[in-house]
């Protein structure tokens, strides 16, 4: 008896989980995802409202959180109005130093947690992000204050009253009490000296496990490629119709292969005959068209080679007028050393026929009447020659024909005295 009650007391639990599940499948019937157009399909539960836990944490978000853009300058208006009032009565009894930047401080509000002691806003020890500037740009900076002018509004955890602090460009910090901060980002944390932070319950935000380092990778730099001096640079537009050329005739093979494959032995069919026939003159179509490249090819080819000859006999002109400049500058240099050695001698000799000049004594002019000879005095062993015109006085006065004295014939008397020493010829 009591086996029988066993064995019905277990099919009344099937019975009863079979009659659940099967009305649980009935009602987990598709519904959409109220994040994305995605659908919550069988097997997922009957209470299943998204598709993943990204949807059901964008949905929280997009309840519980206020988007920056909602912030505006004018929100913490009385915290500006209030420093500025301070920094007006400080300046008017005598502070010079400049004003640029302000920070807050206050304990967290839970009390429990009043052991991590004031906490300081911006966090001095790292770097925080800042709330969005003229531009709409969020920075994130490490600075230990506010900026003051322009204004920066701050970002703390909650609204409250905070403990403002002033910092001047020397370097002063002056606290001028407690003010309020009419709004507040819930997702800046608390924080303590050892680095930990915390949220507004109090709960501590478990630090990032820190990325294992990746394999730093041997850098290995680009090989590029280096134009091969023996190759000579062909037109662009040559290059580029090569290229074209070979493109088109690898096409054209493929074509021709893959239209060799579905080639099948003629059918009886005449549709596939004719089918056949056109594939075969695409083939031979095909194939005019590879030779026709093959053609272009080599043409492009010749020209190539034409261009490199010509290249080279360039070069070879280049190479013999650069030789014959060479020995042009050559012989000019030799030139121009001679030439100057030339004019060196030159003003040498002139030197040398002036100084002669200056140490020849000057000629007797002598008086010859007709008819009479006297021997000549004594010379110095040099001889002496003078020509008929000195060796002849002329007349003073005008010239005339009638009156000039015509020159007396040389007799052989006469010349020995042009002879040195007077001796007779």
């Amino acid at each position: 008896m009591g086996g029988f009650a066993r064995v019905d007391l277990r099919l009344r639990h099937r019975l009863r989980w079979g009659v659940i599940t099967s009305s649980h499948s009935q009602l987990a019937t598709p519904h959409p995802c109220p994040i994305c157009p995605g659908a919550l399909e069988f097997p997922a539960r009957s209470d299943k409202q998204f598709c993943s836990d990204a949807c059901r944490s964008l949905n929280w978000q997009r309840k519980n959180r206020v988007p920056v853009s909602a912030y505006t300058v004018e929100d913490f208006e009385r915290l500006r109005a209030a420093i500025a009032w301070k920094e007006q009565l400080l300046a008017d009894g005598g502070k010079r130093a400049r004003l640029i930047g302000y920070s807050l401080k206050r304990f967290h509000p839970k009390r429990e947690l009043a052991r991590i002691g004031v906490v300081e806003f911006p966090d001095p020890g790292r770097k925080t992000k800042r709330f969005p500037d003229e531009s709409g740009v969020t920075r994130v900076i490490r600075r230990s204050y506010f900026r003051w002018g322009p204004f920066e509004p701050p970002r703390v955890p909650v609204a409250g009253y905070y403990t403002v602090s002033l910092h001047y460009e020397d370097g002063r910090v002056l606290g001028i009490g407690e003010h309020e901060v009419a709004k507040g980002f819930p997702a800046v944390p608390f924080h303590d000296k050892e680095g930990n932070r915390y949220d507004l319950k109090g709960k501590m935000i478990p630090k990032r496990s820190p990325a294992t380092p990746k394999a730093r990778r041997k850098y290995v730099p680009r090989k590029h490629s280096t134009p091969n001096e023996s190759v000579v640079p062909v037109e662009p537009t040559s290059l580029e119709h090569i290229r074209a050329a070979v493109a088109r005739a690898v096409q054209a093979e493929r074509e021709v292969d893959r239209l060799r494959a579905q080639a099948t032995p003629p059918p009886d069919n005449k549709e596939q005959a004719a089918r056949l026939d056109s594939l075969s003159e695409k083939v031979a179509m095909l194939t005019a068209k590879l030779t026709a490249a093959e053609t272009q090819i080599s043409q492009a080819e010749a020209r190539a080679a034409r261009a490199e000859a010509q290249l080279a006999r360039a070069l070879e002109t280049v190479r013999s007028m650069e030789e014959k400049a060479k020995e042009t500058a050559l012989i000019a240099a030799v030139a121009q050393d001679f030439m100057y050695r030339s004019q060196r001698e030159r003003d040498r000799l002139l030197e040398q026929v002036a100084a002669l000049e200056r140490s020849q004594p000057q000629p007797a002019v002598a008086s010859v009447p007709t008819g009479a000879t006297e021997p000549a005095p004594p010379t110095s062993d040099k001889p002496a020659t003078a020509t008929i015109a000195q060796s002849v006085t002329l007349p003073a006065g005008p010239a005339t024909p009638s009156a000039m004295v015509k020159p007396a014939t040389l007799h052989r008397k006469t010349l020995s005295i042009l002879k040195p020493g007077g001796g007779r010829i």
